[in-house]
């Protein structure tokens, strides 16, 4: 085994004659564990690629067997362990998390293959040339596990396969995004696939929903507006730079800006500035038959049901759970289980009143005419409270 710090700036002989300096190893990427591919060498104050196959790397006395060996031409495919990897951030697939790239392991059975990363601080100290003074255990993590950056564009390049991120529920992806520099989570976000993407976005905390919506460029910026929630959106205004709201709002077009500045009009704390405008509603003339049809074929099923007369005004709430116990010719307005609603003024605290007293999980909020505009739900409810002992542990 040796280690990538081990092999830099380390002397190439030819015969008795330093033939220049080991700067970099390069590998190709989608391979679980990457044979060398390319040796940079610094010779003359210049820049050379040559394959490893004329090169032994035993790091007591690294020997160039030829001196006539082909230069090899650059790759966009290549990875360099030291210009892309050494000192980056990664994520470690397994422990989702991100981890500090310290020195990169290898090993040589005929054939050099990098085997992991050291994450420790035995990796930092070998590096500075201290290792044999300050003793500690190295922390490998093997190379299967991680995903790596390219600082210079900062997009993700991916070594195993292109569902390792996709694989992440949102929640983990959510903590890695908060964790990351800012093109570590631009790269992130730009390689997941867009459900799975805006899913992390809206679980991440909201500094870094803004910081993300204000760094990304035009394309991948619409690619996530157009699939996030508005009142994610309308939350995120009020933090974002005018130029950027005037951006996002013409990537998203008329009738969803409109919808986004409707919510801009309603305070934080009351019930329209924390209603969600994406529910499923059905028409109360409609029988438990009927509408157990409709939502076979949703995907995800909605938790609730609001039912709505012929007018279109809010009769009340519909468990989907419960719809399996009732009588299939039964109509939907006569089985509801809620008629609690709300106005859209409505400040938080009457809010907190109504779904306490009557242990709601969900609590519609109509307009003027009672017709549905959103719904407020126990999770908000119970996100704004937390935030209010947050705030009050803090004073």
């Amino acid at each position: 085994m040796v280690y990538l710090s081990q092999l830099l700036n380390k002397n190439v002989y030819y015969g008795k004659e330093t033939y220049g300096k080991i700067t970099d190893l390069a590998v190709f990427e989608n391979y679980e564990n990457p044979s060398i591919s390319k040796i940079v060498i610094t010779k003359d104050n210049k820049k050379i690629t040559i394959s490893p196959s004329v090169i032994d790397l035993n790091r007591n006395r690294i020997i160039l067997k030829s001196e006539k060996t082909p230069f090899l031409p650059y790759d966009e495919n290549d990875f360099y362990l030291n210009e892309d990897l050494l000192d980056k951030q990664v994520i470690d697939i397994d422990g989702k998390r991100l981890v500090r790239v310290n020195d990169v392991l290898l090993e040589n059975n005929g054939e050099t293959k990098v085997v992991g990363i050291d994450i420790g601080f035995a990796g930092l100290f070998r590096r500075l040339g201290i290792g044999f003074i300050i003793r500690s255990k190295a922390k490998i993590l093997p190379w299967q596990m991680i995903e790596a950056f390219d600082y210079q564009t900062g997009t993700v390049r991916i070594k195993l396969t292109e569902g390792n991120l996709n694989s992440l529920h949102p929640s983990e992806l959510a903590d890695i995004l908060e964790g990351a520099g800012n093109k570590e989570r631009l790269g992130i976000v730009e390689s997941l696939d867009t459900d799975r993407a805006v899913m992390a976005i809206e679980e991440a905390d909201y500094r870094t929903q803004e910081a993300i919506l204000e760094q990304l460029s035009l394309s991948p910026l619409k690619r996530i507006v157009d699939k996030m929630h508005i009142t994610e959106i309308a939350d995120l205004f009020y933090k974002l730079n005018p130029l950027k709201i005037k951006e996002i709002l013409s990537l998203l077009g008329n009738e969803k800006a409109q919808r986004v500045e409707g919510l801009l009009d309603f305070g934080n704390d009351t019930a329209g500035g924390l209603m969600n405008v994406i529910y499923y509603s059905v028409d109360g003339d409609k029988t438990v038959k009927e509408v157990y049809n409709e939502l076979f074929n949703q995907t995800p099923k909605p938790e609730t049901i609001l039912v709505t007369n012929g007018n279109s005004k809010l009769v009340g709430v519909l468990y989907t759970k419960d719809i399996l116990d009732c009588d299939p010719l039964a109509l939907a307005k006569d089985i509801v289980s809620e008629r609690k609603f709300v106005y859209p003024n409505v400040d938080l605290n009457q809010i907190i009143k109504i779904f306490s007293q009557y242990n709601l999980r969900i609590l519609p909020v109509v307009d003027k005419e009672k017709k549905p505009i959103g719904t407020v739900t126990v999770d908000t409810i119970l996100s704004k409270i937390e935030e209010r002992v947050r705030a009050n542990e803090a004073i």
